[in-house]
């Protein structure tokens, strides 16, 4: 990377980590139940607050912000690649049907065998969206004569078609309890967030980023193009199947924990690229914590805004992302 890339890079990249602290540190302080400042660094340091307040912090509001950064980074990252890699803007993680299969694992989780314990429902929805992405890349293969990029968009479609069906019929014969797990997890959720999903996310998560990260000329390269890739001696079809794969385990990996949290793999790469230009380089990074960012930041809206009811912060983002593309549907037309 040339010096002044790396200098932009890191300027740029310090100041949204210094945002992100920013929102962190107010989403510990702010909820039902407010902590101060110094209460929250005296439990830090020297464990002299009151327990109660160790335990909000720590117990409840911790795991939540953290497990919506790693959320909020992967969905970005993953979005930034398949945006790249399918030159279509509207791409987003969930567009091979990743979002379908990751929630038929979990309502089966939820509902036929009766699981109660997030981890084991998150393992049931991070093998569903591994599934959805096996048959998505099987059908591409099928279908050797067409289009690539076509062929996996339809193929995505028809297989989030079939397991959305799927897991409306399961949902349909669902008891009650079962169907208002289901819903909940559906909308998106950091409320029972836990360590233990962090710690089975975070490094899947991490580990992918930078993997994208040491392909990101590659990946300006193919966003030009097949032919033009391919005169550079790119072999585009093995660069774009690592690419979407490692994509779609970070996608798979943050469903599993999360539910379906919808527009962050679009908002946050569309904020950045306007921000800071289609670089790549500056795009994977900024998109990475902008995504944490906005996440984040969404979560704590939904925790506060109709209180004393917690919404689900899935609906925080369609709200916010509805109007984003709308600005951005009316700039394109100017």
């Amino acid at each position: 990377m040339r010096p002044n890339i790396l200098r932009k890079t890191l300027v740029i990249n310090s100041l949204l980590f210094f945002a992100l602290l920013i929102s962190i540190l107010f989403s510990l302080l702010e909820g039902t139940t407010s902590v101060g400042f110094w209460d929250l660094l005296n439990s830090t340091l020297y464990e002299t607050s009151s327990t109660g307040v160790s335990t909000i912090v720590f117990s409840y509001r911790l795991p939540r912000i953290l497990l919506a950064c790693i959320a909020g980074a992967g969905l970005a990252c993953s979005g930034v690649v398949f945006q790249g890699v399918l030159r279509n803007p509207l791409a987003d993680p969930y567009i091979i049907g990743i979002a379908a299969g990751g929630a038929l694992g979990a309502v089966t989780s939820i509902s036929l065998l009766k699981s109660n314990g997030l981890f084991m429902t998150s393992i049931s929805s991070f093998v569903g969206s591994l599934v959805a992405v096996a048959l998505v890349y099987g059908l591409t293969l099928l279908r050797k004569n067409s289009t690539y990029i076509n062929t996996v968009i339809l193929a995505g479609i028809i297989v989030g078609s079939l397991m959305n069906a799927t897991m409306l019929l399961i949902m349909s014969v669902s008891g009650s309890h079962e169907l208002q797990r289901v819903l909940f997890w559906l909308m998106g959720d950091f409320s029972l967030a836990d360590y233990e999903q962090i710690m089975f996310s975070g490094p899947i998560v991490i580990a992918g980023f930078l993997l994208i990260y040491l392909n990101a000329n590659r990946l300006n390269v193919l966003a030009l193009g097949d032919e033009f890739a391919s005169t550079l001696g790119v072999d585009v079809t093995k660069r774009r199947l690592l690419l979407m794969t490692i994509a779609s385990l970070i996608t798979g990996s943050v469903v599993s924990v999360s539910g379906t949290i919808g527009f962050v793999g679009l908002v946050a790469p569309h904020s950045m690229r306007l921000l800071f230009g289609p670089d790549h380089r500056i795009l994977l990074p900024t998109a990475f914590l902008g995504g944490a960012i906005f996440l984040v930041i969404s979560d704590t809206v939904a925790r506060l805004v109709a209180y004393p009811v917690e919404l689900p912060v899935g609906v925080v983002t369609a709200l916010s992302g509805g109007p984003f593309f709308l600005y951005l549907l009316l700039r394109n037309q100017n």
